[in-house]
């Protein structure tokens, strides 16, 4: 949580968080919960594991063929199976929104719409939203507004409202005036510094740029407030360098971009593809987004062909890009898996793959501590031991599978955390 700020997170990352007043929007017919698809089922969808070979087979459907004599037995087998595939997709869908609605500790607030960009028939609210009305209306709640339904011949409006942009666009926008007159006072007293301000504001000036480069120098650790959950790539930092961690938590600085790191994100989702499984992603949460030195633009095809000679091109995963929030220390920490296989005996191999270059000293030991949180996530996910749970570094390029000895476990994690000030990254008061 971030005090004093309005959060915008998926239902997923907000897993084991609270918040005094909690807005949950689009809930509307056909985008929560979404539409079923026949193709995200391995009878029609292309590259789809079945689910009888599956690690969590016992909670999918089951296609039942044993009474089927005949081909429309066969049907009627396979159209049951469709309707179980759909009522278990809303299960999904409703155990989500079940995490979205209970994360308010005074008010939530629930909305959806008619119209929607794109839309040439209305949608309407979705049956999670029509439940939470009745329950209000039942005394729960209150219905603040409720549109009644367009008519049948009605226009979506969105359509009528014409988009507009100015070009060549102006970098500064409204603000242009105002930076212009400051910019001309400047003008002014550079041109004239007679006035007795000058010398207060030069000193002022040179105060903010003493500032700026002790700043820069990094003297002293920095004290800012450990929030209350962290991704695992803050978790990797917080273990090769807290003041690095502690600086960006104090003043947060949008990344560069970075085409090597696109790169990695491009063959991960490849790798999504291939395995035909894909997810709704956060923006942290973006894969291959933390590979530096990954390849460039024009080595995609070398790493799909290097992934496609690997020990792991003619395995089939059990899950691929899992998401997970994880309780360690009091701390959320979330994240998403690469890739889960699972080996005899109820055990389980968690890789992660990665397309830049493989770490050593300092660093290879901080980024297996990515693989520790893995390890002990899916261990938590599956209910089995952590010790039955393996983790990978695969070097792409390299063709190389690194397994990092003596891997944190939940203790080790905890220490790590615990290991920080209560609340807190150390600074000096200076």
């Amino acid at each position: 949580m971030v005090e004093g700020a309005v959060q915008i997170l998926t239902a997923h990352a907000a897993k084991g968080l609270e918040w005094d007043v909690v807005a949950v929007a689009g809930l509307t017919r056909g985008v929560w919960p979404g539409p079923v698809r026949a193709s995200d089922h391995y009878l029609k969808g292309l590259g789809v594991l079945p689910f009888p070979l599956r690690g969590d087979a016992d909670g999918l459907p089951h296609l039942v063929l044993d009474d089927a004599e005949d081909q429309r037995g066969v049907a009627q087998a396979v159209e049951a199976f469709a309707e179980d595939w759909a009522a278990h997709d809303e299960r999904e869908e409703r155990r989500l929104a079940y995490v979205a609605v209970t994360r308010p500790r005074r008010l939530l607030l629930c909305s959806g719409y008619w119209w929607g960009e794109g839309v040439k028939k209305p949608r309407g609210p979705s049956v999670f939203l029509t439940e939470i009305r009745d329950q209000c209306l039942a005394g729960s709640g209150a219905v603040v507004a409720w549109e009644p339904e367009p008519l049948p011949d009605a226009g979506n409006p969105t359509t009528e409202v014409v988009a507009t942009a100015e070009w060549p666009a102006d970098p500064l926008g409204p603000r242009r005036p105002a930076i212009t007159e400051a910019a001309a006072l400047v003008r002014g007293m550079m041109a004239a510094p007679s006035s007795s301000d000058d010398t207060a504001w030069r000193h002022e000036v040179d105060m903010l740029l003493a500032e700026r480069d002790r700043q820069a120098r990094h003297d002293g650790p920095k004290r800012i407030a450990l929030p209350g959950h962290l991704s695992v790539s803050q978790l990797v930092t917080l273990r090769r360098d807290p003041q690095s961690l502690a600086r960006s938590l104090r003043r947060p600085m949008p990344a560069r971009p970075d085409p090597y790191s696109r790169r990695g994100t491009a063959f991960h989702l490849w790798l999504e593809q291939r395995f035909g499984a894909e997810r709704l992603l956060d923006v942290d949460e973006l894969p291959g987004a933390a590979d530096e030195d990954a390849a460039p633009d024009d080595a995609l095809a070398e790493l799909q062909e290097r992934f496609l000679a690997s020990e792991w091109a003619d395995r089939t995963p059990v899950e691929v890009e899992v998401p997970f929030a994880t309780v360690i220390a009091g701390v959320v920490v979330r994240g998403r898996m690469d890739a889960v296989f699972a080996d005899p005996g109820r055990r389980y191999d968690v890789v992660d793959w990665k397309t830049g270059r493989q770490p050593s000293g300092v660093e290879a030991t901080a980024a297996a501590v990515q693989l520790a949180a893995y390890r002990v996530a899916w261990a938590e996910l599956t209910g089995v031991p952590v010790e039955h749970v393996r983790a990978a570094f695969h070097y792409v390029r390299e063709g190389v599978t690194v397994r990092p000895a003596d891997l944190l476990d939940a203790a080790g994690l905890t220490a790590l955390l615990s290991a920080v000030p209560v609340e807190s990254l150390e600074r000096n008061s200076g």
